[in-house]
């Protein structure tokens, strides 16, 4: 086969060299035959007179004359053509055999340019069928991942999910329990987070802890630019999971085939995508779980998150202060250091779990350079810029950045908790996201989220007296409630200025709990409903 189109390359390097020459001697030709001018009588009897005659040729109604300057020609009615006859030989006219050659040459033309397109054609026909024989002998084998000094206890600074994966790992050891309690296993698990903050170390700790192999994927190899290889790939690494159930599927950057299909057009990934939904729907009793992840849980297609599919969806943040002082534990173990490691986690806020990674053994890497064994905070200062800049860029905050994050978010998450809203947690790190079950809201609560929006714009404007590009989003997200709420209503429209007064008066009699959680905020980065609660509940 390799030989075949060796020999096809060299054959199409030759037919085209040949053809580009035809083809300049064709376009030489034909610019010389073509240049024939048309001239009055006299002007022809004029250059009889004085030019070098070669050739003279009659032609239906025109006399044509070859000189040494050139081919002309002019009505035979206007000349003597007696007195030509008498003075020059002349001759009807006859394909010259310029025009002969020129024909010949543009017929090899044509035959060379038919040879290239029936080569090109080979050449890919032979492709598609190298492809094909390659995978029928040697069927697709995902990568099975067999690192088992990854589990629960080396999450560091992930704990708050593990309670939701040690679910999942007993789901998987024991499936006759649940079935026997009528309960379906979950089939698909999403994990959402930046990119670092160790969604494929937890596909790799739940196969650990379970016991199970687990077949990697990345989303981009099903990504294919031959029709039908993307689903084909789907099916068979769904093939190899099923002969070694129990197992986990897990397929990372799962939003390059996961795409919505009603936003992204693409014949190929809807097909792959259809596959993977068609597999997932087929696996029932098989005990096979599937574990996806992204960062872009807003491209993905609809079918993919109903339930039935990725039943379960697990949300990771960038760590905390708390957070980022386990994990930087985690990987100073076995290190000897003289660190401030609280110190060390307020100077990166930012990082992802894989970057203090990075940090940590840059840090090591500088320590060995000049010699010493011992990791110090001079280490940290030396390559933490280098971190931070270099490929693997960290969104830092300065402690005036912090300070302002932290009071947009505190004020939120006050004014939420006092009007009777519900959240999970509110993060330095992240938006605020309040609980709203259902669809059916009425004025008043559409009206308090408003004012939960422009609570954090109003107390940064009164606390600093400037206004900040952070709640562009936010007061976005009122002026869209306000028009929701007006659309409602028939009269007594709502007005923006109402709102801000109600907004503002919110906040004065809020101001000293946003204080408290502010400052919260900025020790811990991150807490829960209940300790802002807390805070609340001591302020009145």
């Amino acid at each position: 086969m390799l030989i075949g189109q060796s020999i096809n390359k060299r054959l199409k390097i030759i037919i085209i060299t040949l053809t580009l020459i035809l083809a300049t001697i064709f376009v030489y030709i034909i610019l010389k035959s073509v240049d024939t001018k048309l001239v009055s009588a006299k002007e022809f009897s004029n250059i009889l007179n004085r030019a070098k005659i070669e050739k003279i040729y009659i032609k239906d109604d025109y006399v044509i004359l070859d000189t040494n300057k050139g081919r002309y020609k002019t009505l035979s009615s206007g000349l003597n053509l007696n007195r030509i006859y008498a003075k020059y030989p002349v001759a009807k006219y006859k394909s010259s055999n310029k025009t002969l050659t020129a024909l010949a040459v543009f017929l090899l033309l044509l035959i060379l340019i038919t040879l290239i397109l029936l080569l090109n054609k080979r050449e890919n026909g032979s492709k598609n069928i190298t492809i094909e024989d390659g995978i029928k002998q040697e069927p697709i084998t995902p990568q099975q991942i067999t690192d088992y000094s990854v589990n629960f206890k080396s999450l560091a600074g992930i704990e708050y999910v593990v309670d939701d994966l040690k679910e999942i790992v007993d789901f998987i050891k024991n499936p006759q329990k649940y079935k026997e309690a009528k309960i379906k296993m979950p089939k698909g698990l999403l994990l959402v987070g930046p990119p670092g903050v160790g969604k494929t170390m937890i596909a790799k700790a739940i196969a650990n802890e379970a016991g199970v192999p687990l077949f990697y994927q990345s989303g981009a190899t099903f990504v294919q630019i031959y029709a039908g290889m993307g689903p084909k790939r789907v099916k068979e690494l769904f093939n190899e999971a099923k002969k070694l159930s129990p197992s986990i599927i897990f397929i990372d950057e799962i939003d390059a085939i996961g795409k919505s299909r009603d936003l992204f057009k693409s014949d190929e990934r809807e097909a792959t995508l259809n596959q993977l939904l068609v597999e997932m729907d087929g696996f029932e009793d098989s005990n096979i779980l599937v574990i996806g992840a992204t960062n872009r849980v807003d491209v993905l297609d609809n079918a993919l998150l109903r339930p039935g599919r990725f039943d379960r969806h697990i949300y990771i943040e960038l760590p905390n202060l708390q957070d980022r002082m386990k994990i930087i534990k985690h990987y100073l173990q076995g290190k000897i250091h003289t660190l401030d490691i609280k110190e060390v986690a307020k100077m990166t806020s930012g990082f992802s779990p894989a970057s203090l990674e990075i940090l940590i053994n840059e840090a090591s890497l500088n320590a060995f350079r000049e010699g010493r064994n011992t990791i110090k905070m001079s280490d940290i200062e030396a390559i933490k810029d280098r971190v931070i800049y270099g490929k693997r860029k960290m969104q830092l905050l300065s402690k005036e950045e912090k300070e302002i994050k932290a009071s947009l978010q505190a004020a939120k998450a006050v004014c939420a908790l006092w009007l009777g809203f519900k959240f999970d947690k509110v993060s330095l790190l992240s938006v605020l996201n309040i609980d709203k079950d259902g669809y059916i809201y009425s004025k008043d609560t559409l009206e308090n989220l408003a004012k939960v929006n422009l609570s954090g714009y109003y107390y940064l404007y009164k606390k600093y007296n400037n206004i900040f590009s952070i709640t562009k989003d936010d007061i976005n997200s009122a002026k869209e409630l306000l028009n929701i709420t007006n659309s409602m209503l028939i009269d007594n429209r709502v007005d923006i200025e109402y709102l801000k007064e109600e907004t503002i008066s919110l906040i004065e009699s809020l101001d000293s709990a946003i204080n408290r959680v502010t400052k919260l905020l900025l020790e811990n980065e991150r807490l829960n409903y209940n300790q802002v609660k807390s805070v609340l509940d001591e302020v009145f």
